[in-house]
Formats: C-alpha cells, structure tokens, sequence
C-alpha cells in the first residue's frame, strides 16, 4: 500500500481546490480519501504537503490531514501484522468503521471525524475546541463517566473561561454521551443528574455617546482604520461576522429608491434578509468597494476582536469591543429609537421574536433606571 497526499487543482471551484490522499495497491486498484481541506493554491506547501502558516486556520486544517493519515497508515499496518490482504474496497469499509475506544476522548474524537461532512467549518472549529478542553483535563475512561467527572471537570473549565462559556462546553459534551449511551459505551448520561450552569446573559452594547466617540477618534494606523469602519458598518447593519466576511456588491439592490442589503443569511440556508443601508453604512462600502468580489478584505474573528480592543482603549471605552458588540449595540438602538420589535427580528435574523425581545428588555431597564434617577413620575 503506497499513501500519496497531493493539491487536486483540477477539481477547482471559486478558486479552491482539494486536498487529498491517493492510496495505490497495484497500477489497477487505487482509492482517494479526502480529509475535509479545501484551500486555495497558494496557501498549500507542496514541499512538506501541509497547509502554510499564514492560512487563518492552518493549525485545525494541518490536524485533519494529520489525523487522516494515522488512520490510513494504523489500518495498512493492521492489516501487514496479521497478513491479511488489504484492497481498495476493503481499506473504504475500514476507513468508515470506528475503531473500538475506551476513553471518552477518544470516541468524541472518532465522532468529531463523523460529523466534519456535515457541520459548516465554523461549528466544527467550536467542537473541536471542547474535545481540547476535556484533553486539557484528562483522560477519561467510560467509567469515569459520573457526576464526580462532570463537577471536576467544571471546575476545570473556570479556570479559563466564563460561566456562558462552561455551558456551551457542557451542553456539546453532552451531546456526545448521549450518542454514547446509545452505542452502549455508557449506562446513563450523567447530565441527567447534573445541572448545567447557566451563567449570565449581560449582553453587551454601546451607548449613543459611545459610539459618536469612536466614529469621531482620529487613527492613523490603518489596520485600526479598516477594522473601525468594519465595526461601525455592523454598528449600522446588525450583521454577524460570517456575513460581513461574504459581502459583495451583488448584495446591494435598491428598493423604492432607497438602498439594501438583499441576502441570503451564512449560517442559516435559504433565509432572506433585507437590510436597510443607512448613510455611513454606504458611505463604508463605497469606501472600499473595488467593483470586483466581496467588499470587506479578509480578517478572522479573532484578529478583528483583537484589534477593537486596541480601538476601544484608544477611545477611552472601558467595555470589550467585539463583532457581538456592534451586533448588540444596533439591535439595542434601533429599539430605543422606535423600530418595531418586529423588524430588528428581521434585520437580526432571529428565527423569531422572543430572542430579540432581550434587547427590549435591555432598552426598558435603562428608561426604568432613568425615571428612577430622574425622579419623573408623570407629565
């Protein structure tokens, strides 16, 4: 069995092609196993047949292949100890079945690889995030699996992150050994027993004031630059990161002479959204629209948060400026301004009101604290 791992240009599409692994057994049987990586050419290294250091996500694209490959190789080698005779046909059945495993670790691991097809690349980043945290933690075998486990493994996870985001990690974790007692690998999923800290919901957004504050901020430096007027475009729109990052101006349609954002949403398939482009939100694109492609120049999430707190320290904003921020604040000022619940449900993209009604709570709270400060109590 002789494993080859190329770039297959030539299935190229939107300018991304491919990566895959050819496993030959004679100049007649040969197979093809893909690991999930597609990328454009000039992120893939054909010498050390990796993906560069300078792809946003080389580390989580680099362990797909690697793992992969572990896998051929452990089944080409099985198959050479026992002196068994491996085939094309029958390396496919193996690659499909899950190796027997007695941690827990490990079967989050297999069903990680299961569900990769299947999820967008963003909520696999997510899911591979919690099987670090629990490898962080420990090994743990099926019958470690108790309330015990689940508290020590909380405790855990404080160490590093917010109560919000223990419980995202609780309830993925969870998932994962409900699958497991159903493949008879445990008797009952201990959350059963457990109860899944909440944390708090404070969502966080900027005032009026604040707002005005970084609009009007001189910078200099334009990486600053770029990422302000991303934030203020999100400020103006209520757009989510992945739909900022696949804007185009293909977009932009006007509607009874004035001007939207007519789009189907990233994260949910077949969802329309039409959002009302105000001024400095055209203004923004104008400014970088080149005519050609997607409007906004590529920056991950995590580089674009990183940068808004460089921005917020130098406006003098205290509160931790993200992408979810200008998200909040344009929900939360939109209400507070007068526009129906309704309509910022829409432009939001909530599959339905009682989510957006946070934000109104969020806007009744303030006036409530208003009168209360301000001591009105009539006209």
């Amino acid at each position: 069995m002789r494993i080859i791992l190329h770039y297959n240009r030539k299935n190229q599409t939107a300018g991304e092609a491919p990566v895959q692994f050819e496993v030959y057994f004679n100049r007649y049987d040969r197979v093809y196993f893909s690991p999930g990586v597609k990328i454009e050419k000039r992120y893939w290294d054909k010498g050390t047949n990796q993906v560069k250091f300078d792809h946003p996500d080389n580390s989580l694209l680099n362990a797909q292949i690697s793992s992969m490959r572990k896998k051929l190789n452990e089944i080409g080698k099985e198959y050479a100890e026992t002196g068994k005779t491996l085939t094309g046909d029958l390396l496919r059945i193996e690659m499909e079945r899950l190796p027997a495993t007695t941690t827990l670790n490990e079967y989050i691991e297999q069903q990680l690889e299961l569900d990769r097809a299947s999820v967008k690349h963003s909520t696999y980043k997510r899911l591979k995030s919690v099987l670090k945290n629990l490898n962080e933690f420990r090994t743990v075998t099926f019958s470690q699996c108790d309330g015990q486990f689940l508290r020590e493994y909380h405790n855990h996870l404080l160490k590093s992150m917010q109560q919000t985001s223990t419980s995202k990690n609780h309830k993925t974790l969870s998932k994962y050994l409900k699958r497991a007692v159903n493949d008879n690998l445990v008797d009952k999923n201990p959350y059963l027993n457990f109860k899944i800290p909440a944390g708090a919901k404070r969502k966080v957004y900027l005032t009026q004031d604040e707002l005005i504050k970084i609009r009007e901020k001189v910078i200099t430096i334009d990486r600053l630059e770029i990422v302000r007027d991303m934030f203020l475009f999100m400020c103006n729109t209520g757009m989510e990161y992945v739909d900022l990052m696949a804007l185009s101006e293909e977009n932009i349609a006007t509607i009874d002479n004035k001007k939207y954002i007519v789009k189907s949403r990233v994260k949910v398939e077949g969802e329309i959204q039409a959002i009302p482009l105000f001024a400095e939100a055209e203004e923004i694109i104008n400014k970088y629209s080149t005519g050609a492609g997607r409007i906004f120049p590529p920056r991950s999430n995590q580089r674009l948060n990183s940068y808004l707190k460089e921005i917020g320290s130098i406006c003098g904003i205290t509160k931790d400026l993200t992408t979810i921020v200008a998200r909040h604040t344009f929900a939360t000022l939109m209400l507070t301004k007068g526009m129906p619940l309704e309509s910022v449900s829409h432009i939001l993209g909530h599959s339905n009101t009682k989510t957006t009604r946070i934000y109104a709570k969020m806007v009744v709270s303030k006036i409530e604290n208003d009168l209360s400060r301000l001591n009105i109590i009539g006209v």
